[in-house]
């Protein structure tokens, strides 16, 4: 017992000397293919971002302002900061609908009936599928740009915005996005939640 407390075991992690490659039970992770994997990432979640869920046809992304003041301290249901500017919600739909309309999805999604609009169920099918690829891709860089990452309960349960059931996860602090998680696994031990805080940066 006291030799297994003052000894150690073998080390499982080791850097090549230039500090290049890490090494994980003998397999070799290069640092240069493990960035460019994060940039491959990165576009590939850009680019479904602007042509396929914002309609964007110059393939750029709006301009965010993340110098806002973000309460914390508001706990109301349905509430999130970019619902701070007045008739957020219409300007936004307004928008997206403006740019979709001349690309080749508007008859794949839309049926017009005289002056009312009618979204095509087959179309409407597709940009949710898109949609969920992109949060996808969107998790994943969350997990390997923000630090130590929590479980997978935890990473996956994450909220933009205030629900009945709780608050949200997400916050902008200093113009940088933040995520909290919040695990129990030692609540029954020690009738404390234990806090998690990471940030993207801008």
């Amino acid at each position: 017992m006291i030799a297994k407390k003052n000894s150690t075991t073998r080390s499982r992690i080791r850097w090549s000397a230039d500090n290049s490659i890490l090494y994980f039970d003998g397999r070799a992770l290069k640092m240069n293919e493990w960035k460019q994997f994060i940039e491959e990432l990165v576009s590939a979640a850009e680019e479904l971002l602007s042509q396929r869920l914002l309609f964007r046809e110059d393939g750029g992304l709006p301009e965010v302002d993340l110098k806002v003041i973000d309460d914390p301290s508001n706990h109301e249901a349905g509430h999130y900061f970019a619902l701070d500017e007045s008739d957020s919600w219409r300007k936004a739909r307004l928008t997206l609908i403006q740019n979709l309309r001349g690309t080749k999805y508007w008859d794949r999604m839309v049926d017009l009936q005289g002056d009312g609009v009618n979204f095509l169920k087959a179309g409407v099918d597709e940009y949710e599928a898109d949609d969920m690829k992109f949060r996808e891709l969107l998790a994943i860089l969350m997990m390997v740009t923000c630090g130590l990452s929590g479980r997978g309960t935890e990473m996956t349960s994450l909220r933009y915005i205030n629900t009945m059931e709780g608050d949200r996860s997400m916050y902008v602090e200093d113009g940088q996005m933040m995520f909290i998680t919040e695990y129990h696994k030692s609540m029954a031990l020690m009738d404390e939640v234990k806090v998690s805080n990471d940030e993207i940066l801008n």
